[in-house]
């Protein structure tokens, strides 16, 4: 009998505390904890993004807070004996929570703008990233036609195609499941959405794309005319066609492709990437398709501004086309001030004088008996040297190398005239550094092909200029 009077008490006792807990519970739903923000609209009922709301509980476990209803959104019940629902359970992401009203208040003040502002993805796993740059890291890969509500815009570099930047701006955005970061607006559709209406989420049935790195790894690359492996293994950079201009330009990030050669340049949008097999790929709402022949070599199908079909290789430098540059145009410089060591002005009897200068630039006086048939009469004494030219080995034995002086064209009354790209005369020469000496013999352009010297004249004319005293 004892036993059973204490199991009641203990049962009563229960239900005490339970009582206790519950009337505890439903006191604190009234003790304001906060203010929030409404990031992502709120629906049944709705409240619009930018609404500020007093916040009364938050559940870690549940991952919600407990948000007071603004009067002008409560709901009128239908029965006016029925309580009118003055709160509302609200997912943590869809808030910004403040501990005080005044900096919830500055917050929404900021915020005005963008509240209304959603946007829709226009391609298939087009990325949201940690930071606005296009070189941060990924947070979220987006499907095609999904939502994501605008925040704020933001500061960055833009992403670029080719040497190109993209237009459109850096967005803060949230998705529909609480992520945040900074996607680029090239291929987002910016919308409003009014105040009381819903967001119509894109449905799970535009699933996710599965990562495929070997594309990923692909796209991440850069590409250059195949003709570029040539010059590199070769070392016979011409930087008049070794350009970071050219090349085969993509991006996921924006769903652009530029296609950048000689006298052709074309940039193709696309919405999804499809696998046609295991290195080949489709761009879809694009007549482009890319087949990886090796980690290294990749062929481009795509179409020319006639609707031709047109195929090109693209390499993958060991480097990049800024650094090779860069290593040619010292190599040249080096070259120059290998002659400029020996003068740097040079004069003869016969040749006239010739000074030069650090920066390529010279002035040749007195060459008379070199016009017309070495230097062009149309043409001013100054001028700029580039070591643009290469020679064969066979030539090696004889000469260091050889050189191009690009003259400027004659002014009036015979005076120096302008130095535009185009309108200089380019003259070549091979060239011999010697102690205290130049010897140069003019190369007519039947010796060269492109920049390579191919041959001597089988008549050739040379020049002697000794190093001037000054």
């Amino acid at each position: 009998m004892q036993t059973i009077n204490r199991k009641i008490r203990l049962t009563l006792a229960g239900s005490l505390l339970v009582t206790i807990f519950a009337s505890g519970f439903v006191s604190s739903c009234s003790q304001l904890l906060g203010w929030g923000v409404i990031l992502w609209n709120v629906e049944n009922p709705t409240i619009p993004s930018g609404t500020l709301v007093p916040v009364y509980i938050k559940s870690n476990i549940d991952s919600v807070y407990v948000i007071g209803i603004p009067k002008e959104y409560q709901v009128k019940p239908e029965k006016n004996s029925d309580p009118i629902i003055n709160k509302k359970e609200v997912p943590l992401w869809q808030i910004r929570f403040f501990s005080s009203k005044s900096k919830a208040q500055a917050y929404a003040k900021q915020f005005i703008n963008y509240a209304p502002l959603y946007a829709e993805t226009l391609q298939d796993g087009l990325p949201i990233r940690s930071d606005p740059d296009n070189n941060s890291r990924r947070v979220y890969k987006l499907r095609q036609g999904q939502i994501v509500k605008v925040l704020d815009k933001a500061q960055g570099n833009p992403p670029m195609s080719g040497s190109t930047p993209l237009p459109g701006d850096w967005l803060q955005v949230l998705t529909d499941d609480g992520t945040i970061g900074y996607c680029f607006s090239y291929r987002l559709r910016i919308f409003e959405i009014e105040a009381g209406k819903t967001v119509a989420v894109a449905q799970a049935n535009t699933s996710n794309p599965e990562n495929d790195p070997v594309l990923e790894s692909a796209l991440s690359k850069a590409w250059s005319p195949d003709w570029y492996k040539d010059m590199v293994d070769n070392q016979t950079i011409d930087l008049d066609t070794f350009t970071d201009q050219w090349g085969f330009f993509p991006s996921q990030d924006t769903g652009v492709i530029r296609i950048a050669l000689p006298g052709f340049e074309k940039t193709y949008t696309y919405t999804a990437i499809t696998r046609i097999d295991a290195n080949s790929w489709r761009f879809e709402g694009s007549p482009l398709t890319i087949t990886l022949r090796n980690e290294t070599l990749l062929s481009v199908q795509y179409t020319l501004n006639d609707g031709t079909q047109k195929s090109s290789l693209f390499v993958n430098l060991p480097m990049p086309v800024s650094d090779i540059i860069t290593q040619e145009q010292a190599r040249r410089q080096k070259l120059l001030e290998t002659i400029l060591e020996q003068g740097p002005i040079f004069q003869s009897e016969n040749y006239g004088r010739l000074s030069l200068a650090a920066d390529g630039t010279f002035i040749w006086e007195g060459y008379d008996i070199l016009v017309p048939r070495v230097i062009p009469s149309t043409v001013s004494g100054t001028g700029t040297i580039v070591m643009r030219l290469f020679i064969r080995e066979s030539i090696r034995t004889t000469y260091d190398g050889a050189l191009t002086m690009y003259f400027n064209p004659q002014g009036i009354d015979g005076q120096p005239g302008s130095a535009e790209p185009g309108k200089a005369m380019a003259v070549n020469f091979l060239y011999k550094v010697e102690p205290r000496a130049l010897r140069l013999e003019y190369l007519p352009t039947s010796s060269l092909s492109g920049t390579m010297v191919l041959q001597r004249s089988a008549s050739p004319i040379i020049l002697y200029l000794p190093a001037s005293e000054q």
